[in-house]
């Protein structure tokens, strides 16, 4: 790898791990386009790390107080009352799916790196996952599922809880407009950890997964997004820390190129990956993600037709 090859990767992983268009699947399209050579996994976890930096740089004081909500309701009771513990708790429930997915499937997802078609496959499943959470999560959020159909009337004051409620989605609030917004649960959390679980496949987005299964719950898409980066913390910071011990003989015997390179790919992902996360929280206020769904079918066909070329021309 060389130090272009270290910029472009940094950049892709940096927009693409928050973008839901698969960050693990750029990673293994981009060198089969142009003929380069896989990257290996140590420098896939290292530009993961500068993207789990971003995220603390744009989300620091949250973290610092669903932290601070934790500790604090070990030993004080009340505090287990807070939102921000109560989004603690959620965030570890859910990482809990991806841990053991990472632990159990670790050998042979590492195998799919060198096989873009299963990417192309997995990038249509990603698509697919994007467009099933906002139809959901629209119809929820207007009334229309079927949730909803057995639910008597309210009057439309703003924070009043909907009577009745879902068994799967749980409490509902009811805004001045109409709209419902659905409030987070175990159950959904744990859904939503699932859902990242999947992301180990290259080609399954984990922050598009992640809000699309919180979305086909009824979750408002600013908070499924805001969750999802929140719950991407510790995933990541758990596979870095899982290939720093089983690489860092590798990386720091070799020539000084290869951490001149890792230095480069860190500082790009980080940022692209601030520019990423701003870009994605702004346009999420007002879009729904379908526009990104369109794109992996898209790049799934690039990846079937490019395949088509090379074996037949």
């Amino acid at each position: 790898m060389n130090i272009l090859q270290s910029i472009v990767f940094g950049i892709i992983q940096g927009i693409t791990e928050f973008f839901p268009i698969s960050s693990s699947g750029h990673l293994v399209v981009f060198p089969y386009f142009f003929n380069w050579d896989y990257i290996p996994l140590y420098y896939t976890v290292t530009v993961h790390f500068a993207t789990l930096a971003a995220v603390v740089t744009v989300f620091y004081r949250e973290i610092y107080r669903i932290i601070k909500a934790v500790v604090l309701a070990v030993f004080i009771r009340s505090q287990r009352s807070s939102n921000n513990f109560k989004i603690g708790i959620f965030i570890i429930l859910a990482s809990i799916p991806a841990a053991a997915a990472g632990f159990f499937l670790d050998d042979y997802v590492e195998s799919l790196f060198s096989r873009p078609l299963m990417v192309a496959l997995f990038l249509v499943i990603t698509a697919l996952i994007l467009w099933l959470g906002e139809k959901r999560g629209n119809r929820i959020e207007t009334g229309h599922g079927r949730d909803f159909k057995n639910q008597p009337d309210r009057h439309p004051d703003s924070g009043k809880k909907e009577a009745g409620g879902s068994r799967l989605i749980g409490e509902i609030d009811v805004a001045d407009n109409g709209t419902k917004k659905v409030k987070f649960s175990l159950f959904i959390a744990f859904m939503v950890g699932a859902g990242q679980a999947l992301a180990i496949f290259p080609g399954i987005s984990r922050s598009g997964a992640t809000i699309s299964f919180a979305r086909f719950f009824g979750i408002n898409r600013s908070e499924a997004v805001r969750f999802s980066f929140l719950l991407s913390i510790p995933v990541i910071l758990g596979s870095f820390l899982f290939e720093l011990c089983r690489s860092y003989r590798i990386v720091f015997e070799n020539n000084t190129l290869m951490v001149q390179n890792l230095l480069v790919g860190f500082v790009c992902s980080y940022l692209s990956g601030l520019f990423a996360i701003k870009f994605i929280v702004y346009l999420t206020r007002k879009k729904n993600l379908n526009i990104f769904a369109l794109y992996c079918v898209c790049l799934a066909a690039a990846i079937f037709i490019f395949f088509m070329i090379r074996k037949f021309i």
